[in-house]
């Protein structure tokens, strides 16, 4: 049987894990949902033993589909969602929830290392913006600080790789892309803890996992985990890497004039940089080779937006909601009756980076109808697509994957407000395939990194969105109005937030 590689793609709602040959072909995938508890306004985490049950199930479904077994597998690549905190015992056993990227709770410990190394040396350090959770040092912090058995029974301080890596092959370590999202390290050179940053916030980089490269073999699957999983004991595991990298491999993109667009409860932009920029618009990590770093715009609240307004306005409308949605939105003109919808459900990052910013409709009027709402909910997203977009400069192209670009108006609605073309991946498994091609070049496959991406880009068939010149002076007008709206509003939702 030709050597074949899976792809395990862990995300924020859910597991996918994937069969490929080493053509990039698809040859079976499998999926498993999983909740994020949200037990606390603000709050967000998530289970890793249900991250596990799915990669169980996912895995087994994969095969199947396949038609092949665990024994036929050479190699195994992960991608998982970062960054988030998860303490482990010596057995990979999570002691506490996972603490996501959108966690708030770590308000205090934003305050604490403010006031330890100062704001603007801090972060001329780590290369990013000081935020609750989507800066994991907080997280760790509030660990230590609020949950003291957890943080002092932890053989590991991990990330979602740690975890699932650790179950598969009883090896604990974390990759660049994590750490160079940690807080925990220089963005320059994210193969290794910040010494100052961990003395001057009083950590031990010895609880913290070792720094593999994305693609390195780190250890084999165990025969216990070969019992739970079904694949060969001895099978290479890499270390793997975040969700949105993975992406970025399976996307195609391998220098800055592309950019791939992550649409899901999350979007995100990325977009391979020659090195760090300073520019605090973006979230900045290594991507997988050494000396290439990746530009990460991200909103958060995007497809979430979308969700919650279909539990709040069309409760009755599963599990069809999001055609109905789209269906009312149809029925709205562009610019939907004067209404902008600001989506920042859960604080927002690009370009704001408040956690507690606040979401907003504006312009309501008697007039107003549903499909009016459900029209600005998809424009307002858009928005802050554009706004993310043009943060990254002018790539020649724009490819974008993910569980949210299955909606066709939707698709159109971005391109149009873009005024740029969307290539739209017909594949949706871009992040299944970029880890499994970083098994394939820990293991020898592919000759390079290069290589690899060479071949996603070979692999995935393309659908191109072309924008509609008609709506571009609205669209312009109404993205002026839009951007106004945060600065404008900041300070009456801060006061609203601190009520709440």
């Amino acid at each position: 049987m030709a050597e074949l590689l899976v792809g395990i793609d862990v995300g924020t709602s859910g597991v996918k894990t994937a069969v490929f040959d080493a053509a990039g072909r698809l040859l079976g995938s499998g999926r498993a949902s999983h909740e994020v508890d949200r037990p606390r306004p603000g709050w967000a985490q998530s289970d890793p033993e249900g991250w596990w049950r799915g990669i169980v199930r996912s895995l087994a479904a994969a095969l199947a589909e396949a038609h092949v077994r665990g024994d036929d597998v050479a190699a195994v690549g992960v991608g998982v969602l970062f960054p988030c905190i998860v303490p482990l015992d010596g057995r990979g056993r999570a002691l506490h929830p996972a603490i996501l990227y959108s966690d708030q709770r770590s308000l205090a410990q934003v305050d604490f290392i403010s006031e330890r190394m100062g704001r603007e040396h801090y972060e001329s350090i780590i290369g990013n913006s000081l935020v609750p959770g989507t800066c994991a040092a907080t997280s760790v912090l509030y660990l230590r600080d609020e949950q003291p058995e957890a943080y002092a029974s932890a053989r590991v301080l991990g990330f979602a790789n740690t975890f699932v890596t650790g179950r598969l092959t009883g090896v604990f370590a974390a990759d660049p892309t994590h750490a160079g999202l940690s807080g925990l390290a220089d963005i320059r050179d994210p193969w290794r803890w910040s010494n100052e940053v961990c003395e001057a916030l009083g950590l031990d980089p010895a609880c913290l996992p070792r720094i593999a490269g994305s693609a390195d073999v780190i250890g084999d699957v165990t025969p216990s985990a070969a019992r739970e999983t079904g694949l060969r004991a001895g099978t290479p595991v890499i270390c793997g890497c975040g969700d949105v990298p993975a992406c970025a491999v399976g996307g195609g993109a391998l220098t800055p004039d592309t950019t791939v667009y992550i649409a899901g409860s999350t979007d995100c932009v990325a977009l391979p940089m020659p090195g760090p920029t300073g520019d605090r618009r973006w979230a900045q990590t290594a991507y997988v080779p050494r000396a290439a770093w990746l530009g990460i715009g991200a909103n958060t609240s995007s497809g979430a937006a979308v969700e919650w307004f279909i539990r709040e306005f069309l409760p009755d409308a599963a599990p069809e909601g999001q055609a109905r949605m789209t269906e009312l939105a149809a029925s709205s003109p562009p610019g939907s009756g004067g209404v902008l919808f600001l989506p920042y459900l859960q604080g927002e990052r690009t370009p704001v980076w408040d956690p507690r910013a606040r979401g907003m409709f504006i312009g309501l009027t008697s007039r107003t109808t549903r499909g009016d709402l459900a029209r600005a909910v998809f424009e307002g997203t858009a928005f802050a697509l554009r706004q993310m977009v043009e943060c990254a400069g002018h790539a020649s192209e724009i490819r974008a994957v993910g569980g949210g670009t299955r909606n066709d108006f939707w698709n159109q609605l971005k391109a149009d407000v873009l005024q740029r073309p969307l290539d739209v991946l017909e594949s949706q498994e871009p992040g299944t395939l970029g880890a499994a091609l970083l098994a394939g070049v820990g293991t020898g496959a592919y000759g390079s990194f290069q290589e690899a991406v060479a071949l996603a880009r070979r692999a995935l068939s393309v659908k191109r969105v072309a924008p509609r010149a008609a709506q571009a002076a609205l669209y312009d007008e109404m993205l002026a109005l839009y951007s106004q709206l945060y600065p404008l509003t900041a300070d009456i939702v801060h006061g609203l937030s601190d009520m709440a």
